[in-house]
C-alpha cells in the first residue's frame, strides 16, 4: 500500500464519507426521536400482530415495537441502513478505480513507480475506511442518541454493537465483489450495473425466502441473509459463526479484485 496515495484519495473521498456519515446519523436520531412517541402503542402492536409473519419478517419485526431495539431493527436496519451503505458501497468502488480508468487518471497513477498492486491495495483501503468510519459513527451515535431521546430505552449496548459490525463486514462483502467489478469491467457504467444488480439479486432472494416457508431455501444464496437484524440485536445471530464467515469472503473477494487489476490490459 501506498502511503501517499492513501492520503491523498482518502482527503479526496473525505466530504463523499462525511456526507453519508451525517446523513446515516441523522437518520437514525430521527427514528430514536420519534420512537417515545410510539413506544408501547397497544394499537400499532395489535396492527402488526394481524399481519402476515412472512410480511412481519420482510418488514423486519418479528416481536412487534415494544422496546427500541426491536423498533430500530424494523424501521432502521432492516432498509434504509441497507440501502445508504450499498450506494455507498457500490458507487465508491467504481469512483476508485473505474472512474480512474475512464476519465484518464490512472495512468497517471501507474506512471509514478507504484505498482498496480499496490495501487489497487491502497484503493481498497480507502474503501474500507469509509465502510469504518460509517459503520463506527452510526454505533456510537446510536448509543448516543438512545441516551438523549429515550428515558430507559433498554438497548443491550454489547448486542447493538455485534449487530452493527455484522453489518459493516456484510458491506465489506459488498464492496470486494463492487471493488472487484470495478477493477475489471470494461468501464465505470459496466461496473456500476454489475454491482447493482448481484446486491439487487441478494436482497431479492432474501425477501423472498422471508415470505414463505416454501422459499426459505433461497435464503442460503442470500449474501443478506446473514444480517437478520432483529435477531442480532436480541443477541440471537450467530454472531461468532457469521462475522469470521464475512471477514474471509471480504478478504478473499478485494485479494481477487487486486489479481484481477494487477493483470488487467490497460491502454495508458
Amino acid at each position: 500500500m501506498s502511503g501517499a496515495l492513501y492520503r491523498a484519495m482518502l482527503k479526496g473521498n473525505a466530504r463523499t464519507i462525511a456526507g453519508y456519515t451525517a446523513g446515516m446519523v441523522f437518520y437514525l436520531w430521527l427514528f430514536i426521536w420519534v420512537y417515545p412517541s410510539i413506544q408501547g402503542s397497544q394499537s400499532l402492536n395489535a396492527l402488526l400482530s394481524k399481519m402476515p409473519s412472512g410480511l412481519m419478517r420482510v418488514l423486519g419485526y418479528t416481536v412487534g415495537m415494544t422496546h427500541l431495539s426491536s423498533f430500530l431493527g424494523g424501521e432502521f436496519y432492516s432498509l434504509l441502513y441497507l440501502l445508504i451503505m450499498a450506494i455507498y458501497a457500490i458507487l465508491t468502488a467504481g469512483k476508485l478505480v473505474a472512474h480512474l480508468i475512464d476519465n484518464g487518471s490512472m495512468a497517471y497513477l501507474l506512471a509514478t513507480p507504484v505498482s498496480r498492486v499496490r495501487v489497487a491495495a491502497t484503493q481498497a483501503a480507502v474503501l474500507m475506511t469509509g465502510i469504518l468510519v460509517i459503520g463506527a459513527v452510526t454505533t456510537v451515535g446510536a448509543l448516543v442518541g438512545a441516551h438523549w431521546f429515550v428515558h430507559h430505552a433498554g438497548l443491550n449496548a454489547g448486542h447493538f454493537v455485534e449487530m452493527n459490525v455484522v453489518g459493516v463486514l456484510l458491506f465489506a462483502v459488498v464492496a470486494g465483489y463492487s471493488f472487484a467489478f470495478s477493477c475489471v469491467a470494461r468501464d465505470e457504467r459496466s461496473a456500476l450495473a454489475f454491482s447493482a444488480i448481484v446486491t439487487m439479486a441478494f436482497y431479492a432472494l432474501h425477501t423472498v425466502s422471508e415470505l414463505s416457508r416454501h422459499f426459505h431455501w433461497m435464503g442460503r444464496l442470500s449474501l443478506f441473509s446473514a444480517f437478520n437484524s432483529q435477531q442480532l440485536i436480541r443477541g440471537q445471530g450467530h454472531f461468532a459463526e457469521v462475522a469470521p464467515a464475512l471477514v474471509l469472503a471480504a478478504v478473499a473477494l478485494f485479494i481477487i479484485a487486486i489479481a484481477g487489476f494487477r493483470r488487467r490490459p490497460l491502454a495508458l
